[in-house]
């Protein structure tokens, strides 16, 4: 699948979101909120596209998916669009292969160190420890995915595994799943 085509299935999906939680309540905002964010990264997309950087184009688009798939899975709407098999994007015949192999370990670094500065934030007993569970163990899968693609020297599929962790795992840090203890500097919440 081209990046072109990747871009158009998650616009659509994005675009036909409705929220699923009343109006005015705090799951309402946080779907919204969500919803934003996955915007403001298919946004950028378009920016690096329009600027020849496939790379980061790339990037923006797993990251986001993270975000969409994440909010799905919280119950915060419906999304028919739920594969990520990023063994199957093509990039067009020239990029910067120097710059996806910058960026594959850079990202790599980074989502390894922040899984290790978050735990689950929920209290026993709370329905929620589940989902910080599952979305814990979402992220550590597509890191590990990742990490082994890139022993495998199959660059492109690793940083879509590894951007689609980060936005599973910021998407569970801002929805208050987990907390970070360290390394703030790695999340997109403001603290």
């Amino acid at each position: 699948m081209f990046l072109s085509k990747y871009y158009s299935i998650l616009m659509e999906s994005v675009n036909s979101i409705t929220l699923l939680n009343v109006r005015g309540s705090p799951y309402h905002a946080l779907g919204t909120e969500i919803c934003e964010m996955i915007s403001s990264y298919l946004q950028d997309s378009v920016y690096f596209q329009k600027n020849g950087d496939i790379v980061n184009q790339y990037a923006s688009l797993g990251y986001a998916h993270g975000w969409l798939s994440a909010g799905a899975f919280l119950g915060l709407y419906d999304t028919s669009f739920r594969i990520h098999n990023f063994s199957d994007i093509e990039f067009p015949d020239h990029y910067d292969t120097a710059h996806l192999s910058e960026k594959t370990e850079r990202y790599h670094s980074m989502l390894e160190n922040a899984i290790v500065s978050v735990s689950g934030f929920p209290g026993r007993g709370s329905p929620l420890v589940l989902a910080a569970d599952t979305s814990l163990n979402e992220v550590r899968k597509s890191f590990i995915r990742g990490e082994e693609l890139m022993k495998d020297g199959m660059t492109i599929p690793a940083l879509g595994y590894l951007c689609y962790g980060y936005g599973w795992l910021d998407t569970s840090v801002r929805a208050g799943l987990l907390q970070v203890h360290h390394n703030f500097h790695l999340f997109t919440t403001e603290f």
